[in-house]
């Protein structure tokens, strides 16, 4: 590895074929791992056919202002006590060079790091991130968009999360998404591999669900920019071995990849 910086199956089928004349694949990504850590592998079997690739990382912005306990709860345990966030950009541009995928950044800070106007953390907790919008961020999905917006062209497949957990970043990228297009919905993993559902405010999408089954190569480049993530790595799993064999026992359980493709015939 060289992480150097520079629902209903219809059947099983290969989600590639259906995007394959589409000039450009899009991930939304709430968090500096999330796209690849979910998608991975497709990435980097579409980069092999020689599409273009770009992932948009939205929650990827320096702290604004004094952390708050339970941010430097996380900081101690990703053992990054100076320059976090640059530090999580940094790996994160290390494993999309790996797959060969474009990457943008966004300014908005991690859901951790966001504090109301008084300077109270909006989410003081791991509770907090998987529960329910703060009062105050009730329009951050409009603004969201809109950045988003600006990155998208017109004929891009978009992918974005589909919000499984909860987890309030995730939730806002997916309803950011869905005011501009009908994105490809992917899984959140690792969340996807707990057995965890969708809150129950945010449904379902209609369509079919597609699985795409990787192949060893693309399995291996899914996990090798996994791995670029090392700072992540201890709040998931207990080692780089037991990571790469939870993504290989997640990929088998399902037979490949879920995506949710949507169906385009209804209204929104």
């Amino acid at each position: 590895m060289d992480c150097n910086i520079p629902s209903r199956r219809a059947s099983t089928l290969d989600a590639f074929a259906i995007i394959k004349d589409m000039t450009r694949s899009v991930f939304l990504s709430a968090h500096l791992d999330d796209a690849v850590y979910s998608c991975g592998g497709l990435i980097a079997r579409q980069m092999s056919a020689g599409e273009k690739v770009l992932i948009l990382t939205v929650c990827a912005g320096d702290a604004p202002g004094p952390l708050s306990a339970f941010a430097r709860q996380l900081h101690a345990r990703w053992n990054l006590p100076r320059d976090p966030v640059l530090h999580r950009r940094e790996e994160d541009l290390a494993a999309c060079t790996l797959l060969g995928a474009e990457a943008l950044h966004g300014t908005i800070p991690d859901a951790v790091y966001r504090l109301d106007p008084s300077g109270a953390p909006r989410y003081p907790d791991e509770a907090a991130i998987f529960a329910e919008l703060h009062p105050h961020e009730r329009r951050l999905a409009g603004g969201i968009a809109a950045w988003l917006d600006v990155h998208l062209q017109n004929h891009d497949v978009v992918y974005a999360p589909l919000g499984l957990g909860g987890h309030v970043d995730h939730v806002l990228v997916r309803k950011a998404a869905e005011r501009l297009r009908k994105p490809i919905y992917y899984p959140d993993y690792p969340y996807a591999g707990e057995g965890v559902s969708l809150p129950s405010d945010i449904p379902m999408p209609q369509g079919l669900e597609e699985v795409v089954r990787l192949t060893p190569l693309e399995i291996h480049a899914w996990v090798q920019a996994a791995l670029c993530y090392t700072s992540q790595l201890s709040t998931f799993w207990s080692s780089p071995a037991a990571m790469e064999a939870a993504f290989r026992s997640y990929h088998e359980s399902a037979g490949g990849l879920r995506l949710f493709v949507p169906d385009t015939t209804t209204s929104e």
